[in-house]
């Protein structure tokens, strides 16, 4: 079954994006907050929980795209998992905003454990959603669009959650913002129950993959990595993209309160992620028409030189305005990571002759969990050298801090995304087969 997709299944796709999205949005704009601000945890130890919990996440993916290449079901081998691991997924992500009354190290485990177990599940269910792209349509220009329509929607979850979430909490608090975000978290977790079923219920794995893929040993896996120049220039995007968007977004509240005096901006800011739609909407028609690294490129170079210009003014209009740049450049590259990937395991398959489809989205997606876990940990470790304390009067220390986190660590990493697409070329004899 290799027609034409319909509609219904490019929507249903796309919303299990969305409802995977939104536990992760909220976790990364404001999982710091909640820890250093409203549970009373220090930042130090919020950089250590982020830098472990998640280089733990990034040594799972590969195993768990192993395991995906292995899965044999009526179903397929990336849809059950959307089945199986939605009411975990979505119970965990509301957990992790749960502030029982721990203190030492009951809490410090508490939080290591939930914000783990948050990671190894989000991997086992964006993975699946994630490699099942090549298995909708083998037609590179529909890949583009379905991704590019996919990475809209779900990054309308990022983008919604993080305007609504702290309004909403405050309206859910009763004086109690720890109440406030459980309360919240407890309902995108509803939401995203829904999306997760509705994807499995909706989408097929059309493209009819080898067999043989599901006996491939993990010697053989590898393979399909020798010399896939694509797959290692995807690998290196996804690492630099997300050291970036991760320190950028976990830093709004912080540059907001202590930057501007001016915490009731951070909606507002949060609010210019929209621009990101744009991007990603744009990224498939401009990688039709001048080709998927060129596109890329130009996305690094926008989201770089708009980052860095953003400290010239603290005018409400001009941060705005930078800030919405900037996005619609990470929208151009964030909209085609994973069509990048698709066609990395397309040349991986013709180059190897295994088609580790599973294994090879999972191994780059261990540079996506490590970019994350260096950004996280990067903006909590900048809080926890100027003594960063919820309770005491910010100082220029502090202010400092939350620049490199909110500032410089994202330009820097754009640019270094921007070139490692220089990597993203296949042979002549793959152009011509």
């Amino acid at each position: 079954m290799n027609g034409a997709l319909t509609w219904r299944e490019k929507l249903s796709y796309a919303l299990g994006n969305f409802g995977i999205n939104l536990p992760f949005g909220m976790t990364n704009a404001y999982l710091l907050y909640f820890y250093t601000d409203v549970y009373g945890v220090s930042a130090g130890t919020v950089a250590s929980l982020f830098l472990i919990a998640r280089c733990v996440d990034a040594v799972f993916d590969p195993m768990m795209g192993l395991l995906i290449d292995r899965t044999e079901t009526r179903w397929g081998k990336h849809r059950p998992f959307l089945l199986w691991l939605a009411v975990p997924f979505a119970v965990c992500g509301a957990i992790v905003f749960w502030a029982p009354p721990l203190e030492g190290w009951q809490k410090i485990a508490f939080i290591f454990a939930t914000y783990t177990l948050m990671g190894i599940l989000y991997s086992a269910v964006s993975l699946p959603l994630n490699s099942m792209l090549p298995t909708l349509t083998r037609d590179p220009k529909q890949r583009n669009t379905v991704n590019a329509l996919r990475e809209f929607i779900g990054s309308s979850a990022t983008v919604g959650i993080g305007y609504a979430a702290l309004p909403l909490v405050k309206s859910f608090s009763n004086g109690d913002e720890a109440h406030g975000f459980l309360v919240l978290a407890a309902i995108t977790g509803a939401i995203t129950l829904v999306c997760m079923l509705n994807a499995f219920a909706n989408t097929r794995e059309r493209v009819e993959v080898d067999h043989s893929v599901a006996k491939l040993t993990t010697a053989q896996s590898l393979q399909a990595t020798k010399g896939n120049w694509p797959w290692i220039a995807t690998m290196l995007v996804n690492f630099f993209f997300w050291i970036g968007f991760t320190g950028h977004i976990q830093s709004f509240v912080y540059f907001a309160q202590s930057v501007l005096g001016e915490a009731e901006f951070t909606s507002t800011l949060m609010l210019t992620m929209l621009a990101v739609l744009v991007g990603t909407g744009l990224a498939g028609v401009c990688a039709n028409a001048i080709g998927k690294r060129m596109t890329g490129a130009i996305g690094a170079a926008v989201a770089t030189i708009f980052t860095a210009i953003m400290p010239l003014s603290n005018d409400h209009t001009w941060l705005i305005a930078t800030n919405c740049v900037a996005y619609i450049g990470q929208g151009l590259i964030g909209g085609l990571l994973f069509s990048l990937m698709a066609d990395a395991v397309d040349y991986g398959a013709w180059k190897s002759g295994y088609r580790a489809q599973g294994f090879l989205f999972a191994a780059s997606s261990f540079g996506v969990k490590l970019g994350m876990s260096v950004g996280g940990a990067a903006g909590a470790w900048f809080l926890s050298l100027a003594a960063y304390d919820a309770k005491a009067p910010v100082t220029p220390e502090v202010v400092t801090a939350v620049m490199a986190g909110h500032v410089w660590l994202p330009a820097a990493s754009y640019v270094a995304m921007g070139l490692s697409l220089i990597l993203f070329r296949f042979l002549p004899a793959y152009k011509n087969a």
